[in-house]
């Protein structure tokens, strides 16, 4: 067996154990968080209720604003470098740099999150919390990121926040039964407690990777680089998740908590994209690295099909029940959110079948083109959105932010094409892609 191919096998033996892994823990966390939104909803106010969604978005946008592209960054960097001290020096420079980072944005992200409670007697409280959740969040998933650049697949995916939402919900279960008139405050203190408890437990179990020698890439460095890449989870955040922020402050309470209810849901959906992505993305660095560049294009074809097949599918089911099902779940007041909600997860289609090129950029090298594309797509979609908001209420917004969504992905497809020569994407059929993933050469 020459070493290029035990490299590969190596490569997808990790690959099938990471997307298996992170599978069954998106599903437990993507379960939890519905629960959980159902218990906000119909526990809290509908101030608390449309702040403790745009609290949610805040713990998507302020870990990567606090990380500044830097997991995709120490993954690369880490899977490229065979030195042990070096790595150790790359993953401790890249985790002062979020501690660093985060510690300044959080409570920007915090205040914008909790904008809508300004004037209420809980608002420094829920405000504190929140920016203290988010500087947990933000160290412990780069922590995720080195553990998955070293191979440690359980450790990286139990540092995940789909882990963090199943140890919340009990405990939030347990407030809004236990608690006769639950606050946000409440909520938003269990959240903190865990998410810290949860980065104390990776800290521990890190401290084989990390190290206090110099000789890493340093701190300015670190930054430089993960900047260009954070640009690319900016994109993302605000065509869907960032939208939430901008229901809170210029809808009504009401409306807000139905539109924002809506785009958590939708984001739900398309979560396998994304845990695709982080399960793909160490193993595919080390293959393209090793020039195997054809099997990476097609391992990421695969992995996109049978992102788009699951998401099809779901999307099916919206619109056929999707009214019906969130009256069950929340109440006849949400029967509204059915359309925005089956909207917003059809704009995620193309996200599923094309967002894998992202990685492909990534790994291929060609972060600034990708980061350009990206800026271009904010300038447009953007104002887009304030428009629709502003002039055109909930059901506008929610049709901005598909076609916002859609209009990313094919973006850094042709940019993959232009840029790379080749492009991955959901282009066969389902079965074909699983005996892919399944199997090695």
């Amino acid at each position: 067996m020459t070493p290029a191919t035990s490299q590969d096998r190596a490569a997808h033996s990790e690959l099938r154990r990471s997307f298996g892994w992170r599978t069954a823990a998106a599903a437990g966390g993507l379960l939890s968080t519905l629960v959980l939104t159902v218990i906000a909803y119909r526990a809290l106010d509908a101030r608390d209720a449309a702040a403790f969604f745009a609290i949610l978005a805040a713990l998507s946008i302020g870990p990567l604003m606090g990380r500044l592209g830097l997991g995709p960054n120490v993954i690369r960097l880490m899977a490229a470098e065979g030195h042990p001290v070096r790595r150790r020096a790359i993953a401790s420079s890249h985790l002062g740099a979020t501690a660093l980072l985060s510690t300044v944005s959080a409570p920007v992200v915090a205040v914008i999150a909790t904008w809508s409670l300004r004037g209420q007697a809980h608002y420094v409280a829920v405000l504190t919390l929140a920016a203290t959740a988010i500087v947990a969040e933000s160290v412990r998933l780069t922590l995720s990121d080195v553990f998955a650049a070293t191979g440690r697949v359980r450790a990286s995916v139990a540092t995940t926040h789909h882990v963090r939402s199943m140890l919340v919900l009990p405990l939030v279960g347990m407030v809004a039964f236990a608690v006769p008139a639950p606050t946000l405050l409440e909520v938003t203190g269990v959240y903190t407690v865990v998410a810290c408890l949860q980065l104390g437990v990776a800290l521990a179990g890190a401290r084989s990777h990390l190290t206090l020698a110099r000789g890493g890439v340093p701190l300015r460095g670190a930054i430089g680089a993960g900047a260009k890449l954070f640009t690319l989870d900016l994109t993302a955040f605000l065509a869907l998740s960032g939208t939430v922020w901008l229901a809170a402050i210029v809808f009504a309470p009401g409306a807000a908590a139905q539109y924002s209810a809506a785009a958590t849901l939708a984001l739900q959906v398309t979560v396998l994209e994304s845990l695709a992505a982080l399960a793909v993305t160490p193993p595919a660095a080390r293959m393209w690295a090793a020039g195997a560049r054809d099997e990476v294009v097609r391992t990421l074809s695969a992995v996109a099909t049978l992102s788009t097949a699951v998401t099809a599918t779901v999307v099916v089911v919206l619109a056929v029940a999707g009214p019906t099902l969130l009256a069950l779940a929340y109440g006849d007041s949400l029967r509204a959110a059915g359309p925005l909600l089956v909207i917003m997860a059809a704009g995620g289609l193309a996200k599923t079948a094309l967002g894998v090129n992202v990685t492909l950029l990534i790994v291929s090298g060609h972060i600034a083109e990708a980061a350009r594309t990206a800026v271009a797509v904010l300038a447009v979609t953007v104002p887009a959105a304030v428009v629709a908001a502003v002039w055109g209420g909930p059901f506008a917004l929610a049709v901005v932010s598909a076609l916002s969504v859609t209009a990313i992905a094919v973006a850094q497809w042709w940019c993959t094409r232009t840029t790379v020569g080749t492009a991955a994407g959901a282009r066969m059929w389902p079965w074909e892609a699983w005996q892919i993933v399944k199997t090695s050469r």
